[in-house]
């Protein structure tokens, strides 16, 4: 990385920390207007990244930065001891979630430290669940089995810089076969959200390709219904759920233009995904899936139901 992109860079790591809410985009853009194209090379490298109109670093900016500045540092260390003490959670309890408070305890790190690191964290392919808002007083986080395969934190966050440069052989993601890079489950099972892969995995990894991206889109409405209590199906479901008059599950801050903008495009994504993808492979055996195509519907179906574990809860329906 050039010294001017590391310094943009340094600049919104220190400024992002000093802001609980985030550092502005707009307004940091605006100051920064001659180097419009470095902000927009850096968002699209994965070093930064645009929510509600702030900025955020991600982890691969703090390994970038270990050396230039002691935020940094000091947040890389908060991770790498967070990391230990997960690991050894999972040795002992496999498969169990840990409450944040008790973690802060064994870990003997303020419950402040701990929702900023995992904050960060939660890009790394070792959890197999954790609750979206860290800072609530019940929050809980699941270390996942791949949690094993790292002695520390930083052999993490290394091999996920190495999938975005590219193999050991030079060859870079895009130059290679993407349909042979999953041919193997495990090359982007992390990627999956654990419902999806609860009812989707078995069937892909068995070649049941229809049934895999079915199943897919089956669980994300069972957890809309799980969350809300309804029992509806299809756009009646969404249309309750996701109402801006009466919701259900909010999405972001329905108060706000943009918060407003989220929740009814994310309504007509999930009413797509019924529409275009649940029903006709609900309807028929044929279809034109890849390994690959299949692949990228279970985690397009992943991300839907992720937004569905960061929503709030406003009320559920009584059963």
């Amino acid at each position: 990385m050039d010294q001017l992109s590391k310094s943009l860079l340094v600049e919104i790591l220190k400024l992002s920390m000093a802001h609980s809410k985030g550092l502005n985009a707009t307004r940091f853009r605006a100051e920064r207007h001659e180097h419009l194209n470095l902000l927009d090379a850096l968002e699209l490298d994965g070093y930064i990244e645009r929510r509600d109109d702030n900025y955020y670093p991600k982890l691969l900016a703090i390994l970038e930065l270990l050396d230039s500045t002691t935020e940094a540092e000091s947040l890389f260390y908060k991770c790498e001891h967070i990391f230990h003490v997960l690991r050894q959670f999972y040795i002992e309890h496999p498969g169990e979630s840990i409450d944040l408070n008790k973690l802060s305890e064994i870990s003997d790190m303020p419950r402040k430290d701990i929702n900023i690191g995992l904050a960060y964290m939660i890009e790394a392919p070792i959890f197999g669940g954790w609750a979206t808002k860290f800072y609530a007083e019940d929050a809980t986080v699941t270390p996942g089995e791949r949690i094993l395969r790292y002695k520390i934190f930083r052999d993490v966050v290394e091999e996920m810089h190495s999938w975005r440069s590219g193999n050991s052989s030079g060859i870079t993601v895009h130059e290679a076969s993407i349909d042979q890079a999953v041919d193997h489950i495990e090359d982007f099972q992390f990627l999956l959200h654990p419902e999806v892969a609860r009812h989707a995995l078995q069937q892909y990894n068995n070649g049941h390709l229809r049934d895999a991206v079915l199943n897919s889109i089956i669980a994300v409405f069972d957890l809309i219904r799980e969350k809300t209590g309804l029992k509806d199906d299809g756009d009646r479901l969404i249309g309750k759920a996701f109402s801006l008059e009466d919701p259900y599950l909010i999405l972001s801050e329905i108060d706000t233009e943009s918060g407003q903008n989220d929740q009814k495009g994310f309504m007509q994504i999930y009413k797509g995904s019924f529409q275009g993808i649940r029903n006709p492979k609900a309807h028929s055996l044929a279809h034109d899936l890849t390994t690959l195509k299949a692949a990228q519907y279970l985690v397009f179906a992943s991300l839907l139901a992720r937004r569905i574990d960061e929503a709030t809860v406003t009320k559920r329906e009584q059963t």
